[in-house]
């Protein structure tokens, strides 16, 4: 299916158990749908930096998708337990298991017992007349 979003939950949330909080967006710092994030010192959330790491939340809404979130300067986050179609990744080999870490505001592949490892990959779907090109990942 094409794919409307940058990132569409498919299993987990909004009612099957995935972690979610509504976080405070860091000042001057615009977040959509997809980016990967992690919370800062003063308690807000920014876009992952090239550090790799699994301490990391998926945003759902953030203030640069709609205008309420926009007002209150607030993103929806995810932070654990779902299962993700993301166009948000870096380049890459991935196949079915492959390991994945966050860095750079997105999804990177990972390598076991040298990356902290956020989840895996589930389905890799090539760009076709019907379909958009993503990777479906289980976030642990």
């Amino acid at each position: 299916m094409k794919m409307e979003y940058t990132a569409m939950i498919r299993r987990g949330w909004p009612n099957e158990g995935a972690l979610d909080r509504v976080e405070p967006i860091k000042a001057g710092v615009t977040l959509v749908n997809g980016d990967w994030v992690a919370k800062q010192s003063d308690g807000t959330v920014d876009k992952v930096g090239a550090t790799a790491t699994n301490k990391a939340g998926l945003v759902v809404s953030g203030n640069g998708d709609a205008a309420s979130a926009k007002n209150t300067n607030l993103a929806v986050v995810l932070w654990s337990g779902f299962i993700v179609d993301t166009q948000n990744y870096a380049a890459g080999a991935y196949v079915p298991g492959s390991p994945v870490t966050v860095k750079n505001g997105q999804l990177a592949l990972g390598v076991e017992g040298t990356d902290p490892i956020v989840g895996s990959v589930l389905d890799v779907v090539a760009t076709s007349a019907t379909e958009t090109a993503h990777l479906t990942v289980l976030v642990k």
